[in-house]
């Protein structure tokens, strides 16, 4: 059985991958915010 070699991942793809989970926390502590302030109107 022959190795294959290890996952070559550009760097640009990383940094994608940051900024996408970044956008996503700010989406999900957005949308608690939404739902605190609902409660007061």
């Amino acid at each position: 059985m022959q190795k294959s070699a290890p996952l070559q991942v550009p760097p640009e793809t990383v940094m994608d991958t940051e900024h996408i989970n970044q956008i996503g926390n700010s989406l999900a502590d957005l949308s608690a915010r939404t739902d605190a302030l609902r409660g007061y109107l």
